[in-house]
């Protein structure tokens, strides 16, 4: 989805880019000045190779911006522990690297990609882990995605530093004044 600030008519191309630097996918989204929000989710084939994967928005292919967001591999599989078996091919990204019916990899010299032999070499090994390293190597890819930015406690705790989760603002235990509606006031007003 896209967000856009009024301003005059344009064509942007989005290109998705997979760990590996194959081209996934690339399309136009025409922008009048009345749009503000465009959304298209293309059908890529599954499965979608774990790891960071760039979003890249372009007019007449110099860059607007760029995104990156995080595809994580599965650690388990119908309730148990990922088998090897399994990661193999759940991990290894679409056939022969086919995101979609059309190949977008001649795009590659255009981007600026870089060559994709190392990302190729790692995404193989990782496609092969299970158990403690598969968890290894997922918490390593949320982590340089994320950090945490708060803790709280749900009950008494032995740590005095942690606030209760009831008294925070951003947990999903404190109260929300938006859901807490009361009889309707002779006003008309619900608070």
């Amino acid at each position: 989805m896209q967000r856009w600030a009024r301003g005059p008519n344009l064509t942007a191309t989005v290109v998705w880019i997979d760990p590996t630097y194959v081209v996934a996918t690339s399309y136009d989204i025409t922008v009048d000045t009345e749009t503000e929000v465009t959304q298209y989710k293309p059908p890529l084939s599954r499965p979608l190779r774990p790891g960071p994967w760039t979003v890249r928005l372009l007019q007449f292919w110099e860059p607007l911006g760029e995104t990156r967001f995080l595809v994580l591999p599965l650690t388990f599989n119908h309730k148990l522990p990922l088998r090897k078996d399994d990661a193999s091919w759940l991990h290894a990204g679409p056939p022969h690297n086919e995101y979609m019916e059309q190949s977008f990899q001649g795009l590659s010299s255009i981007l600026n990609l870089p060559a994709p032999q190392l990302a190729e070499e790692a995404a193989q090994q990782h496609a092969q882990l299970t158990g403690p390293a598969l968890e290894a190597w997922t918490d390593g890819e949320l982590s340089s995605f994320w950090s945490v930015a708060g803790l709280c406690a749900i009950g008494p705790s032995a740590c005095p530093s942690l606030e209760p989760c009831r008294l925070t603002s951003w947990s999903s235990l404190s109260p929300d004044p938006k859901s807490e509606l009361g009889p309707v006031k002779a006003d008309g007003r619900l608070r």
